[in-house]
């Protein structure tokens, strides 16, 4: 039952995204090239909306017919994505003020806490913090976090939709194979058909930051539920999470305004560099194995647990240090490579 279900999510996805894509031409919600875009083609948004519906059908026939794979906390806990899914469809037609977003990003996490009871604890395997004022403040932030950070990592053809393939696969092997992330594959990969290189649908916000709120609930579900360490789960999602931060601190030292657009992402750069989209896609799912045996290895062995997430980290950097020699930062100053790919928030966008 649950293949068939598998299945049919895989094919409405592709379904859902050819029609949508239709729909957002003639609708203009489209994303146009300029001198900030890998991109030359005009191209459509909102292709997250064929993710966003196909995982609500999957999750629902869950609580409905296996509430044990989908108990009724963890179902209620992600229903506020639909927030994010409103909130980003206005965005990808008409750019919404940072606030308007903060707001809503934050009322989508607070009901999802509720619901899933705040976390429990951060084990880091040799000692745990469960103070509840503590670790919920930093799962907030986090939270927070992982909503944009994965908005900001939707920046060339294919490359979020499969990193969020490879968390989904990492999690059947760390967590039990038929957790509810198992449909989530399907969801992505009938979108993903349309976004491969070279991509004739885009994602958009509206499910660039579904996708990074749902792995946030998931990290929080697994901890409380299943005992996997919500350190364990932010390595499962090191490639985003590791691009995104870095780059970030990277132009806070700079002293660069870090709400204007830039193309210096790891990714953004390894593309300047002369990689296709599909060989620097490619190149980061390269990681994932570093990623997965690691993970798999601390979860059975929880006093690894920080030994672990240091050597990962560390070939992480190694990472940085070769696109750094491969394609070198570009500061401000430097010209307008430091302009971004991104298909989000500084998109030229026009809407009826």
């Amino acid at each position: 039952m649950l293949w068939f279900l598998f299945i049919i999510a895989l094919l409405l996805s592709w379904g859902i995204t050819f029609f949508i894509r239709k729909w957002a031409i003639r609708k203009r919600l489209l994303d146009k090239p300029n001198q900030r875009s890998y991109h030359t083609k005009i191209t459509p948004l909102g292709g997250g909306i064929a993710i966003v519906a196909c995982w609500y059908m999957c999750i629902s026939f869950l609580y409905a017919a296996r509430p044990d794979l989908m108990p009724e906390h963890l179902f209620m806990a992600l229903i506020p994505g639909i927030l994010l899914l409103l909130i980003g469809i206005r965005d990808d037609a008409r750019q919404l003020s940072p606030w308007i977003r903060l707001i809503t990003q934050s009322a989508s996490i607070i009901i999802a806490m509720y619901y899933l009871g705040g976390l429990s604890q951060i084990d880091f395997g040799t000692f745990s913090l469960k103070s509840p004022v503590l670790v919920n403040t930093l799962a907030f932030v986090a939270f927070l976090w992982y909503i944009n950070l994965f908005n900001f990592y939707d920046g060339i053809d294919g490359n979020l939709g499969t990193e969020s393939i490879s968390i989904c696969v990492i999690s059947l092997l760390l967590v039990f194979p038929d957790n509810p992330l198992l449909f989530m594959i399907a969801c992505i990969g009938g979108f993903l058909k349309l976004n491969w290189q070279k991509a004739k649908i885009f994602m958009g916000d509206a499910g660039s930051t579904f996708l990074g709120f749902n792995f946030a609930v998931f990290g929080i579900y697994f901890q409380n539920e299943h005992n996997v360490s919500i350190i364990l789960w932010i390595i499962v999602c090191m490639v985003a999470i590791f691009d995104t931060t870095y780059t970030l601190v990277r132009r806070i030292i700079y002293k660069e305004n870090v709400l204007t657009p830039h193309k210096n992402q790891m990714f953004h750069r390894l593309v300047s560099s002369g990689f296709s989209h599909q060989q620097v896609v490619i190149i980061q799912q390269c990681l994932n194995i570093f990623v997965l045996f690691g993970v798999w290895y601390a979860h059975k062995n929880p006093m690894m647990i920080i030994p672990i997430s240091i050597c990962i980290i560390a070939i992480f950097f190694i990472y940085a240090y070769w696109v750094e020699k491969r394609y070198p930062w570009r500061k401000k100053s430097e010209g307008t490579d430091n302009a971004t790919a991104s298909n989000k928030g500084y998109k030229t966008k026009t809407a009826n």
